[in-house]
This record gives C-alpha cells, sequence and structure tokens, in this order.
C-alpha cells in the first residue's frame, strides 16, 4: 500500500492547479473516500509548500478509481487530443478509408460541439467533407444529421473565418512593428480584446486573439494591462475551454514573464516551474524564462544546475529562437556564477557557429549577455570590437528610438572604451545619465535600469554612485513640477 501511494503522489503531483480546480468544478463524487482524495489533490496543487499526505486508511480501489477518472476526464477535455483525433478522421474521410465506427463517432459529436468549443472551426470543416463524401454515396441517414448541423452554424463559421481574418491582419501589424519599432503602431487593441471577449467566439479563436495581446503588451511594456488580461484568462483555464497541457504550459510561462517584468519575483518563480512540469517544444524557451527570473531572485546555483541539466534538449532542438534564448541565459548563468571567462568563451563559439541565426531573430537578447560576459571577464577591448564589427550601437538606437529597449549595448560599450582610456569621466556619466533619463517614468526599464548600474558598480563604483545621484536629483525636479 505504501507503494501504491508513493505511485499515486507521483501522479497527483504532475497535475496543474487548473486541472485540479476544473477536476473539483465536474467532481460528482458519491463516495466520501473519493472527495477525500481529491480535496487533497487540490490543497496540494495549490499549497505545495504545506502538502499533505494521501490517507493510507482509504482503500486502495478508491485511489485506483480516482486516477482512472481524472485520466478519463482530462483526455476528454483535452483540445489537443481533439484535434490529432480532427486530423486523423479527415484523412480518413479524404482517403475514403473511414470505417462505420468512425463514421457513428462524427455523428456522435455534432450533437456536443457548438460554435464556441476550441475545435469548432476545424470540426466544421471536417464536416463540411464528411457531407460530401455522404452525398456522393447517397447515405441518407447519415447525410441529413450532418447537413442539418452545417446549415445551422454555417453563420458562426462565417463569423469565426471573418474574426481570423482580423487576427491575421493584428498578427502582421504587431510582428511589423516588433521588427522595426519605428513604425507608428497600429489601432487593433479594441478588436482584439472584443475577440477575446467574445463568449459566441469559438476557443481557439479567443485564444489567438489573447496570445497577440500578449505579444502586443510585451511590445510597448505595458505590463499592467497584460495582467487584467491575465487575470481574466485565468479564470477560463479553469473550464475545459482551452484545456490543455501544451496550452497550460504556455500560460504559464507567459504569466512567469509578466510576474517578472512587474518585479513580482516570487510569483513569477512559482509561474515559471509550473511551466517546466511537462516537456514539450517549448520546454527551453520555457526554462530558459525559469532561469532569468531565477537570476533576477539571486537564486544563481539553481539557475546553473537547471540549465546544466538540459544541454542535451539544447542540441535537440530545431529553433532557433529557443536555441539562442536558452544559451544567452546560459551565459548569463555562468557569469552570475563566478564564471565568465567560461560564459564569454561559450558565447563566442556559439556567435562564430550561429551569426546569421542571431542577428534574423534574438540579437539583442544574445549581445546583451555576450557583452556582460566579457565585462565580467574583463575583455573590455573585446567589447569595443565586437560592438564595432557589429555595428551594435547603431542597431540597438533605432529600437532605443522607440522606447522598446533599455540602451543595454550602447551603455556596455560605453563602459568598455572608458575603462580603456578612450571616455572622459565626464563623458561617461553625461552619457549614461543622458540616456537613461527617458527610463525613470516607466516602471520596468527603471527597474532594468538599476540593474544594470548595479552591474557597471563592480567596475565604476564612483561613476555609478554620480549617475544615481544626477538621477535623483532629475526626479525629484519632475515630482516638484508635478505638484
Amino acid at each position: 500500500m505504501k507503494h501504491k501511494l508513493a505511485s499515486f503522489t507521483e501522479f497527483a503531483n504532475q497535475l496543474y492547479p487548473h486541472e485540479a480546480d476544473y477536476l473539483h468544478s465536474i467532481a460528482r463524487f458519491q463516495k466520501d473516500e473519493n472527495k477525500k482524495i481529491l480535496e487533497t489533490i487540490l490543497f496540494n496543487c495549490h499549497r505545495p509548500a504545506e502538502a499533505k499526505e494521501f490517507d493510507p486508511e482509504i482503500d486502495k480501489r478508491s485511489y485506483s478509481y480516482v486516477k482512472k477518472w481524472i485520466v478519463e476526464s482530462l483526455a476528454r477535455a483535452d483540445v489537443d487530443r481533439f484535434y490529432e483525433w480532427i486530423l486523423a478522421t479527415e484523412k480518413q474521410v479524404m482517403l475514403d478509408a473511414i470505417s462505420p465506427a468512425e463514421e457513428r463517432e462524427i455523428i456522435s459529436y455534432l450533437k456536443v460541439i457548438g460554435p464556441t468549443h476550441y475545435c469548432f472551426l476545424r470540426f466544421y470543416e471536417l464536416v463540411q467533407h464528411f457531407r460530401d463524401y455522404l452525398l456522393i454515396r447517397v447515405r441518407h441517414i447519415f447525410y441529413r444529421p450532418t447537413n442539418i448541423y452545417l446549415m445551422e452554424h454555417e453563420q458562426d463559421y462565417i463569423r469565426c473565418l471573418s474574426v481570423n481574418k482580423g487576427l491575421n491582419e493584428a498578427t502582421v501589424g504587431i510582428i511589423r512593428h516588433h521588427e522595426s519599432p519605428e513604425l507608428a503602431p497600429l489601432e487593433f487593441t479594441d478588436f482584439l480584446h472584443q475577440s477575446f471577449s467574445n463568449p459566441q467566439l469559438d476557443g481557439y479563436t479567443r485564444y489567438r486573439a489573447a496570445v497577440r495581446l500578449t505579444f502586443h503588451y510585451y511590445n510597448f511594456r505595458e505590463f499592467e494591462k497584460l495582467l487584467a488580461l491575465y487575470n481574466r484568462l485565468d479564470e477560463e483555464f479553469k473550464t475545459d475551454l482551452f484545456y490543455s497541457k501544451r496550452l497550460l504550459s504556455n500560460y504559464y510561462s507567459n504569466r512567469a514573464m509578466m510576474h517578472s517584468k512587474l518585479n513580482e519575483l516570487n510569483k513569477a518563480e512559482h509561474y515559471g516551474y509550473l511551466s517546466i512540469r511537462q516537456k514539450n517544444s517549448d520546454y527551453l524557451f520555457y526554462l530558459a524564462n525559469l532561469c532569468g527570473i531565477l537570476l533576477r531572485n539571486k537564486k544563481h546555483e539553481k539557475a546553473l544546475r537547471l540549465m546544466s541539466q538540459s544541454i542535451p534538449e539544447l542540441k535537440n532542438t530545431n529553433s532557433f529562437y529557443n536555441k539562442i534564448g536558452f544559451v544567452s541565459f546560459y551565459v548569463r548563468t555562468l557569469v552570475a556564477n563566478s564564471k565568465a571567462k567560461n560564459a564569454a568563451s561559450y558565447a563566442s563559439t556559439f556567435l562564430d557557429a550561429y551569426r546569421k541565426e542571431i542577428f534574423e531573430t534574438r540579437w539583442h537578447l544574445f549581445f546583451s549577455a555576450y557583452l556582460q560576459a566579457l565585462l565580467y571577464a574583463g575583455k573590455t577591448q573585446q567589447i569595443i570590437a565586437v560592438s564595432h564589427r557589429y555595428k551594435l550601437v547603431a542597431l540597438e538606437k533605432k529600437h532605443i528610438e522607440s522606447s522598446v529597449y533599455t540602451p543595454v549595448l550602447y551603455w556596455h560599450t560605453e563602459v568598455a572604451l572608458y575603462i580603456e582610456g578612450r571616455r572622459t569621466r565626464s563623458d561617461l556619466i553625461e552619457t549614461i545619465s543622458s540616456s537613461a533619463i527617458r527610463l525613470l517614468n516607466h516602471s520596468y526599464q527603471s527597474g532594468r535600469l538599476n540593474e544594470l548600474l548595479e552591474q557597471f558598480y563592480d567596475f565604476i563604483p564612483a561613476e555609478v554612485e554620480e549617475i544615481r545621484q544626477r538621477l535623483i536629483v532629475y526626479k525629484e525636479g519632475l515630482t516638484q513640477t508635478k505638484r
């Protein structure tokens, strides 16, 4: 029995808090033992630091029953699983290979898949193909309910297609602004909010709108607005509308990043660990985000241990976006663990191997980590050489003008020039102070500014103190003006 409980405990510990909330909302247990098991799961999912042991006096058959019920309940709700069924069944229809049992399964879903279901669009298209299949074979018995379904939901389908077309246009605008911040932003936030908030739309369309709002708010560092969106999403994830482990992992990772930007590091860490509980194609991306949070929370050794364990995953990923993100945070983690020379060497080797891919995707993140490693490794001449060779300051300046980036590369270059005797003390202080002033009224960038100054303090403490004093005076002057 002890072994059985250990196995059940391991199973229960893999459940996400939102899975536990959903299961609790649909449970209709009659037996008190089953209710008690589920209550313990719910408590442990939300308060892991105070986790309770499962009652060994409860019959092991109750544990087996509850586990089986959980697996089946989540499988029924899993939108990814249902989407895979649609793809497999559509293939059978298109190849004229569908079995009578599969036909009956499609018909059974006509009664339960409405226009608000996550996979409504793709299911509707499956039914369209199925109707054609039936029509040419004069299969009237199944043709009638199929045709009725398509006619009843035709306007729902057309509306969803129209909204998704608008989402595609919004996506192009968001990405264009992300890549070229100097462009004027497009006005689509109201449309995205309306799409996400519309309970008559399918879950897929609504979640697409939420993802694009997330990207938009990150572009403009509007994390307070993002928090309001995610608080609404939080309630939706307690239902089966958006349920899959993949979507939950994505939500937890995005929420972790958001709390990090809001400087709520303990919350960020909590969601970061949830995001890596299940390994999927974005595991490295989620892990890098978590390690960034751990570094900010001064948990350097934990970050290094996690990243070192995941190096084999790095070799297997085909996503350069995830690969570059992981390497950038790995370099930062090495620096934080007093391994700056190792970090600089690793980054240099990676740059030689993937220069093209770095500049096509996450150049600012990578070079921010690389220049930091070079600074801590005492290689200030190399900072100047790298910055000049790749025109990093000019490249960054184009993004700074849109208030998207903190001038990390610019400041590292200026500090290196100062240490090498190629900038005067007054020029350095004036350069950093003047470019820092514009960040003071923005909560996230102001916090990032303080982190950078803290790094530079290790090398130029007196100069950093003077810069801080200038910023304090400037901020006090702004306060007086507002009064």
